[in-house]
């Protein structure tokens, strides 16, 4: 069985499509917020016909700066590897 992320599945090389996947990350809250509930950001892959995109969802999700390419592009990285 191969699973495919793109195009559609046929049946004789028996293939499957991977349509949609959901990523949920979490963090600890900041200082500014309730300590009990984590921060979190939601990917999501869609797909209208016209091909993918990545949908990002969050209620809160604090990162400084200068750690932007060390906090954020690697949870970005991680979701595209998981749809690849």
């Amino acid at each position: 069985m191969e699973i495919i992320t793109e195009g559609w599945p046929d049946e004789n090389k028996e293939q499957v499509l991977l349509e949609e996947i959901t990523c949920k990350y979490l963090q600890e809250a900041d200082c500014t917020e309730d300590r009990d509930e984590p921060q979190q950001i939601t990917l999501s892959s869609r797909d209208g016909g016209g091909g993918k995109f990545i949908n990002i969802q969050t209620k809160s999700w604090s990162i400084t700066g200068e750690d932007f390419e060390k906090e954020l592009i690697p949870i970005f990285e991680d979701f595209k590897n998981r749809i690849s």
